[in-house]
């Protein structure tokens, strides 16, 4: 048996005990000293049948000042007692208030047997202590005397002061606590109403000794009297109850959680309503999780305990109040057998079931049970005043529901679920004080999805969402409960690893969020390939901020995007300077545009035959102020990520235009010069690009046919449909379009045959041994079969030395580009060899008769077809 099971039967045998010695005194009393009392009677002798039966009415009806469990009455006994003191021998009355109270509490009210044996043995005590002092402060019976009635008022007073302190002696057994601040009041009233009772007693004594009818004038005033007295108990109580509901309203007011607040407000219900048990429990719609839970308290603060309960649990109990439309009584024995059930699971006696509800939802119960009174159950009005705690609680719940759902917005990513970068901040800085406290360590991963904007830019935004909302269930399959993942905007995820000790495997967590995300996400129907980069900082190198921490998982990731993506990196002090530039070049590179700090290269591209150039590519430097020249793998990849690739692209372009155009004009019998232009995947996703390209042949005067664009095969990797439409956009304006580093990527035959190419250059790769290597050759051999079978011009790149020009003329290439020529030079450099040019190309006359120019796209975003005369408007 546990200890607090075992702490009430304690208490009941030790209030038997005190019954037991409250008997032994009551015997010794009387065979010590009431025996011996002068057996007499005043004017007239009351029958002991007829005192019994006042005894019997005014003990069976009763007022109750509860103490908890127990209850301390009073009643119009007094009256009865002063009668009996003066019209029966101590004898008769002793005997007829035992036999009178037996009845009154033990047939009529039905008290339990511990509290019967109680009264009665009390009652007896004090009648006999009553009768000792009336036979030696009043001997002579004397009713006329106001000696005599201040001596029985005294004799009142004694005996309801021993009553009142044997019965919160007997009270402070049962409950095993003393609360002698709550004896006061209810000790005022006993005495109060007491003497009040006593002097009704005197005057009826008084009129009995005149003339016998005159009690009949007594009945209404005494009978009013005992009303009064209920009704002001009533009030007083209902005064009481109206107190504790403020007193609820302002804790739910105050408390910063409803949660926080509920062991409170449960221990102010089993105060109001005299209750052992107490419960709330509330609904996953209230609760905001997956499953309800409920607090539970038992005898006020002595026994608390929560526990998680299923929502399920709880359906027909709740059906059953709803059926109600207002909370139920439940007694032992209740017709329903869920509700028995519950009853009996929970062991209550009673209870009283009301349910929480706001705007028509449920959102749980409220229940109260085990009523702390042996002489009274819970009633209507119990129940009223129940509702009204209950829909208190109900507001409350709600409100608290509302605050909850503001706080998880403002905590939460709206698209994802998962926390945002304040919350993760916040989880982070406490992560990082509990490490300094604990010596523990923590760890923070940075993510960021690879080629994203390209989702969304083909796809759309809605794709895009779905594709992160995977992305983040994805993640946290493979995260401890106690991790944080977050969404800190955009592509970008973070998550916080705690409690990093020796054993725990950062690295494998890594790897596993790598592997999580390599299978293909169906998003919109489509089979989609995602991969990210990661960085992984640690926090076990001394103290330092949380902004700190998550600048280095930053950094590492970086570091992985620059290493190739779909990877992982840890954060080294040494990445510290490679990214501190990297930012730097992202600050100055926007400047640089603008600032025209961006200059050109010119490599020519030579017929092999004769040595004659016969175009150039353009190659983009950055003559930083500073730095000095900063080569473009320094800045391009970064113009790419913050999307300045397009306006650094046009800056190139349109450099690159005007100065082929200056060529044209110095050596108009080199028509056919061209100049090639390098544009990224992102470029080509710009829908306005074919445009911005027509622009600046517009602005140069160049003639579209000298301008290729080139491009890579990982444009036709990344989105084959859309730039597919942006190349035929390009073609037909009448410009050529070059795909180079052919044979490193992947392009198939298929998406090859399909684009509009007009040259293929072919990679440094297959060149570089051509002379020396038979497999090296017969790649070489078979991408230029390939480009002749589709009709394309062959360039191959990266030529350094005479045999790799013999041998691929003799495989069928015809044009060559690579230091052997010339490596990069300015442009005066490019106008000195075309001086030196001896064979030169016949003009090439680019004006014919009118044409028909397609414009693809507008800045509507609509197709045009424009037709430009020959009068001026076509590029010269």
């Amino acid at each position: 048996m546990s200890q607090e099971a075992g702490r009430p039967r304690a208490r009941t045998r030790s209030v038997w005990v005190f019954n037991a010695g409250l008997a032994v005194a009551a015997l010794m009393l009387y065979f010590g000293v009431v025996r011996g009392l002068p057996q007499r009677w005043g004017a007239i002798h009351l029958l002991f049948p007829v005192l019994a039966g006042a005894f019997c009415v005014t003990e069976s009806w009763r007022v109750y000042i509860h103490f908890r469990r127990n209850a301390q009455s009073y009643s119009l006994s007094e009256i009865t007692l002063i009668i009996g003191l003066f019209f029966a021998t101590p004898d008769e009355l002793l005997l007829a208030r035992v036999a009178g109270t037996a009845v009154g509490l033990g047939l009529v009210r039905r008290h339990p047997p511990i509290k019967l044996v109680f009264n009665l043995v009390l009652f007896a005590i004090e009648a006999e202590l009553a009768a000792i002092l009336f036979s030696t402060l009043v001997p002579a019976h004397d009713i006329a005397s106001p000696r005599s009635w201040l001596m029985v008022l005294l004799i009142v007073a004694a005996c309801s002061l021993c009553g009142f302190m044997l019965s919160a002696t007997a009270i402070s057994l049962a409950e095993g606590s003393q609360q002698r601040r709550q004896w006061l009041q209810p000790m005022a009233i006993v005495l109060v109403g007491g003497a009040a009772n006593a002097s009704f007693g005197l005057e009826v004594v008084a009129a009995v000794s005149r003339n016998v009818l005159e009690m009949l004038l007594l009945v209404l005033p005494i009978a009013t009297l005992l009303a009064a007295y209920a009704l002001y108990t009533r009030e007083h109580q209902k005064r009481q109850q109206l107190q504790y509901l403020y007193q609820s309203s302002d804790l739910l007011q105050r408390a910063t959680t409803h949660r926080a607040a509920i062991p409170e407000l449960l221990a102010q219900l089993c105060q109001v309503f005299r209750a052992e048990f107490a419960a709330i429990t509330l609904l996953p719609a209230a609760n905001g999780g997956d499953s309800g839970y409920s607090i539970l308290m038992r005898r006020g603060s002595a026994s608390e305990r929560a526990e998680t309960v299923r929502a399920e649990l709880l359906d027909r109990f709740l059906v059953l109040i709803k059926e109600e439309q207002s909370g139920l009584i439940a007694t032992s024995g209740h017709r329903d057998s869920a509700v028995q059930e519950w009853l009996d699971g929970e062991d209550l006696r009673d209870a009283m079931m009301t349910a929480l509800q706001s705007d028509g939802s449920l959102l749980g119960a409220l229940v109260v049970g085990n009523r702390l009174s042996d002489v009274s159950s819970f009633g209507s009005d119990d129940l009223a005043l129940f509702e009204t705690f209950a829909k208190q609680a109900s507001v409350a719940v709600q409100n608290a529901r509302l605050d909850n759902r503001l706080k998880h917005q403002a905590f939460h990513d709206p698209l994802t679920g998962l926390a945002n970068r304040a919350l993760f901040t916040d989880r982070l800085q406490h992560a990082l004080t509990r490490r300094d406290r604990l010596q523990d360590s923590l760890a923070v991963v940075f993510l960021d999805l690879d080629d994203f904007k390209m989702i969304n830019d083909s796809l759309g935004h809605a794709a895009g969402d779905e594709l992160l909302v995977n992305v983040a269930g994805r993640l946290q399959t493979v995260l401890r409960p106690s991790d944080t993942a977050a969404r800190f905007g955009g592509d970008e995820f973070a998550i916080l690893l705690e409690e990093v000790g020796p054993g725990y495997d950062v690295i494998g967590v890594a790897e596993r969020i790598v592997a999580v995300l390599h299978p293909h996400f169906m998003i919109g129907g489509r089979e989609i390939a995602v991969h990210a980069s990661l960085g992984v900082a640690t926090g076990d190198s001394g103290p330092m901020p949380a902004e700190e921490l998550l600048r280095r998982a930053d950094v590492a990731m970086y570091r992985a995007k620059m290493k190739g993506k779909g990877t992982f990196e840890i954060f080294e002090q040494s990445m510290q300077e490679v990214v501190t530039r990297r930012l730097e070049v992202r600050t100055d590179l926007e400047r640089a545009i603008e600032r025209d700090e961006l200059v050109l290269r010119y490599q020519p591209i030579v017929e092999m035959a004769t040595g004659r150039p016969i175009g150039v590519e353009a190659l983009v430097r950055w003559d930083h102020p500073h730095w000095g020249f900063v080569m473009p793998d320094e800045f391009i990849n970064v113009a790419e990520e913050t999307g300045l690739v397009n306006a650094l692209g046009l800056n190139v372009l349109e450099q690159a235009c005007r100065q082929c155009q200056e060529w044209q004009i110095a050596f108009p019998d080199q028509a056919a010069f061209s100049v090639s232009v390098n544009v990224s995947p992102r470029q080509l996703r710009n829908a306005s690009f074919a445009s911005d390209v027509w622009d600046v042949l517009r602005r140069t005067g160049m003639h579209p046919s000298r301008l290729v664009l080139e491009i890579t095969e990982s444009v036709m990797l990344e989105d084959p449909h859309h730039a597919g439409d942006r190349l035929r956009e390009l073609k037909a304006l009448g410009v050529r379009i070059s795909m180079d580093d052919f044979g490193t990527g992947y392009s198939s035959l298929s998406v090859l045959q399909d684009l509009p190419l007009d040259i293929l250059k072919i990679d440094k790769a297959f060149v570089t041994d051509v002379a020396d290597d038979p497999r090296r050759a017969a790649f070489a051999q078979a991408i230029i079969r390939l480009g002749k079978t589709l009709g394309l011009r062959m360039v191959a790149e990266g030529v350094e030395h005479q045999a790799q020009i013999d041998r691929l003329r003799a495989l069928g290439c015809e044009l060559a580009q690579g230091y052997y020529y010339s490596r990069p030079v300015e442009a005066g450099e490019i106008t000195r060899m075309l001086h030196d040019t001896t064979d030169a190309e016949q003009p090439h006359d680019a004006a014919d008769d009118d044409e028909v120019l397609m414009l693809p796209v507008d800045r509507a975003g609509g197709r045009l077809a424009t037709r430009i005369a020959a009068e001026g408007r076509r590029p010269a």
